[in-house]
C-alpha cells in the first residue's frame, strides 16, 4: 500500500491546464504521479466565486473524465492515479470587499471541508498526506482528517510586495503553519526566520529542472549580427527595469528578448519600448515553448533586485538557462551561488554591468555542452521529489 497525496497547490490545476507545468508545485505533481509508492494524487482547486465568473469569465476545463459533476462541485479523472476537486461558489459580494483575503476566508469554511471528505470517502482514500502550499490554504487543516501535514514555502508573503494589505492574515496563518505542520520544507534556507528559531522540521528543498526538457538540439546564438540576451520570468517590483535599461544603452547592437507576464511597472515598460529599439518585452509563453525560446539566447540574465523578498526564492529561470547551455548573469539573490562556473553573480548594478561585457567578449569561447554539463544531475526534479519522500519517511 503506497501513499496518498491531497495537494492544495501555490497555483491551481487551471493554471496548469492553461499554461503547462512550469512551475515548482506542478513539477513535484508530475514526479508524484510517476512514483510505484504514490497510489492516489488529489489536487484541490481554489474554490471559484460566482463573482470570478461574472468579472473575469473564469471557468472550469473539461480536461479529463468527470467522475462527479455537481452544482458546486465535481471531481474529474486526470491520470491513472490522479484527480482534481473543483467547487464552485455563489460568494459575489463577500469577494469583492475581502479580495486577496477571500482565499483564506474561503478555505476555512465547512462547506468545502465537507466536499473534501465527501469526495475522499468516494474514492475510498482514507489515510492521505495533506501537502499545502499556498499560505492562504492552511484553513484546510482545521477539519480535515489527514495522517501528515506538510507545509512547502515556495516565497515569503510577508515581504510580497502585492501582499501587504493582508500581512496581518499571512502572519497569523504562518503561525498556524508553524503549530500544525508535521514538515516544513522551502525554496531558501531564508524562509526560516518565518517561524521561531527552534522549529526542527524544517527543510531546504531547491527548485530543480526537467533536464530532458531543456537540453534540447541546436545551438545559442553565438557569431549572429544581432546576439540575443534573454529573460523568462513574471515582470513585477522585483525586475531591476533600470539596469536594463543601462544595459541595453550600453549595448546597443544586442537585443533584449523579455518573456513573461506584465504584473506590474506596465507604465514604465511602455516607456522604455517606445524609447529603446533593442528591448523587447514579449509576454507569456506557453511552457512547451520555453526550451526552444532559452535556445535562441547567448547570455541568460537575472536582473533582480535584491531584497528580503527575493532572498526568499529561488529562481526556477536559473537552471532552464543552463540546462539549455547558456550562460548567466544574475544578480546576488538567494539560489544563485555555487551552482555553476558559467554564472556570473553580481553585488550590485555597476558589476552586473562589468560581468555582463566580461561574458560577451568570452561568448565564443564557451561550449553549449559544457555549460549544459556544469549543473549537477542532482538539480533534477526527480531527485527533488526524492527529497521529499526521503522527509515524509524521515517524520512520518
Amino acid at each position: 500500500m503506497g501513499y496518498n497525496f491531497v495537494i492544495q497547490p501555490f497555483h491551481d490545476f487551471r493554471k496548469w491546464e492553461t499554461e503547462g507545468y512550469r512551475t515548482r508545485d506542478a513539477h513535484f505533481f508530475q514526479q508524484l504521479e510517476k512514483r510505484k509508492d504514490v497510489d492516489n494524487i488529489i489536487i484541490i482547486n481554489r474554490p471559484l466565486s460566482l463573482a470570478e465568473r461574472v468579472l473575469r469569465g473564469d471557468s472550469i476545463k473539461n480536461l479529463g473524465t468527470f467522475i462527479i459533476r455537481e452544482k458546486l462541485f465535481s471531481i474529474r479523472k486526470i491520470g491513472e492515479k490522479s484527480y482534481v476537486f473543483d467547487f464552485y461558489t455563489p460568494d459575489f459580494f463577500n469577494v469583492i470587499i475581502q479580495k486577496r483575503k477571500w482565499w483564506d476566508t474561503i478555505f476555512r469554511t465547512e462547506k468545502i471541508t465537507e466536499k473534501i471528505e465527501f469526495g475522499l470517502k468516494y474514492l475510498n482514500i482514507f489515510e492521505y498526506i495533506l501537502l499545502i502550499q499556498n499560505p492562504m490554504a492552511i484553513g484546510l487543516s482545521e477539519r480535515l482528517n489527514y495522517k501528515f501535514l506538510i507545509f512547502d514555502v515556495i516565497d515569503n508573503w510577508l515581504e510580497h510586495p502585492q501582499m501587504k494589505s493582508i500581512t496581518p492574515t499571512i502572519r497569523s496563518n504562518y503561525a498556524e503553519v508553524e503549530e500544525k505542520a508535521d514538515l516544513i520544507i522551502s525554496v531558501s534556507k531564508n524562509n526560516k526566520e518565518i517561524f521561531t528559531p527552534d522549529h526542527k522540521k524544517f527543510t531546504e528543498i531547491t527548485n530543480g529542472v526537467d533536464f530532458d526538457k531543456f537540453s534540447v538540439l541546436g545551438s545559442v546564438n553565438f557569431n549572429t549580427d544581432t546576439p540575443i540576451i534573454g529573460y523568462i520570468g513574471k515582470i513585477q517590483e522585483r525586475f531591476n527595469l533600470n539596469l536594463l535599461v543601462r544595459l541595453a544603452d550600453l549595448n546597443k547592437n544586442y537585443q533584449f528578448n523579455i518573456y513573461g507576464p506584465l504584473l506590474s511597472l506596465k507604465k514604465e515598460i511602455k516607456e522604455v519600448e517606445r524609447n529603446h529599439q533593442n528591448i523587447n518585452f514579449i509576454g507569456e509563453v506557453p511552457y512547451e515553448e520555453l526550451p526552444n525560446i532559452i535556445n535562441t539566447f547567448d547570455i541568460g540574465i537575472i536582473p533582480h533586485e535584491v531584497s528580503k523578498f527575493t532572498q526568499s526564492m529561488n529562481p526556477l529561470k536559473l537552471y532552464e538557462y543552463l540546462s539549455c547551455g547558456v550562460p548567466v548573469v544574475s544578480s546576488k539573490v538567494n539560489g544563485v551561488e555555487g551552482i555553476s562556473q558559467f554564472v556570473s553573480v553580481c553585488s550590485n548594478d555597476d558589476e552586473f554591468i562589468e560581468k555582463f561585457s566580461e561574458l560577451i567578449e568570452k561568448l565564443n569561447y564557451y561550449d553549449k555542452n559544457e555549460v549544459r554539463d556544469s549543473l549537477d544531475k542532482s538539480f533534477s526534479w526527480k531527485n527533488k521529489t526524492q527529497q521529499l519522500m526521503n522527509e515524509i519517511i524521515k517524520y512520518g
